[in-house]
Parts: C-alpha cells; structure tokens; sequence
C-alpha cells in the first residue's frame, strides 16, 4: 500500500539533517519509542551520499518469543541521504518476518516559512494470504497517526534540547 505523509516544522532547512543525524536525537528517539537499544551501525559518506543503518532493539514478551523464536524484535533502517538536494531513500527490514513484510520509500525537504517542509512517500507490502492488505491499511494508519506525533516531538526536542547547545 503507497502512502504520501506531509509535515511542516519549525525547524529551518539547513539545519533539518544535522539534528536528525546527532546522537542526542538518535538517544530520544530511544527513549521517546522505549526501546531496549538503538544505535547507528553504519555511518559512510561517499559522493556527497550517506549511507547510514540504525538498529533498533525491544525485548519481546514471552508470548511473542514464543511465536517468533525470537527473544528481541529488531529493526534495520537503512538510509541513503543526500544533503545537497535535501532528499533521501530508506528502508526497514525487521528480524521477523523480513520475507513477507516490506517498508521503503523516499522522503524530501524543502524550505518553507515556517522552516521545513517534510514529504515523505512510501509503500508497506505484507505478503500474507487473506489479511496481508488489511495489515497494509491498519500499519498505514498506524505510521500516519505517530508520523505527525514523532515530528511534533522533534520540535520539542529541537528547541529544548539540540537548539539550545548549539547557542
């Protein structure tokens, strides 16, 4: 299922990239999803793209572990993203269920008068029989539903905390 998200922030432009990419906002994001771990495994830049993966990690209960034969869900997001034309592609790839479930899209931001401009455009594909295409909507609604909320709280995090030390 495609879906397109818009959000306007209060963030200017050429500082968008530099507050998502710190540690201080990769350690939020952490404690802001609760999750047990969060990290940046890869970190290159080549040919003015970076290329970065974040790996996320939330224990699971012992009902799911005992579903998934797994004792954690973990969750890659790759991103490539190019600075000079504020635009960037990204994938997830969880641990479970990684030959039926795909996340990717791209996103892009632009300048505007408020500050930023977010636009992010995506497709969520569960290869499930029967129910795959209702998993689709339901996860589609989940991801536009915290999409807003998360970008709400990088404000927040952005004039409390990041903008602050950089004064």
């Amino acid at each position: 299922m495609n879906f397109e998200l818009v959000h306007t922030l209060r963030i200017p432009a050429d500082e968008y990239f530099d507050v998502v990419l710190s540690d201080e906002f990769v350690r939020w994001v952490k404690d802001t999803m609760k999750q047990d771990e969060r990290k940046v495994v890869r970190f290159e830049e080549k040919n003015g793209t970076i290329y970065r993966t974040i790996r996320s990690e939330k224990t699971l209960g012992a009902k799911a572990q005992r579903h998934f034969k797994v004792p954690k869900f973990v969750m890659e997001e790759k991103q490539e993203i190019r600075r000079d034309d504020g635009s960037y592609t990204w994938e997830y790839i969880p641990n479970i269920g990684n030959n039926r479930f795909e996340a990717r899209g791209t996103g892009v931001i632009d300048a505007c008068e408020q500050g930023t401009r977010l636009t992010i455009e995506g497709e969520v594909k569960f290869r499930i029989p029967l129910i795959g295409k209702r998993i689709e909507k339901h996860t589609v609604a989940w991801v536009e539903q915290n999409f807003h909320k998360m970008l709400e709280g990088l404000e927040e995090f952005y004039e409390r905390g990041y903008k602050g030390k950089k004064e």
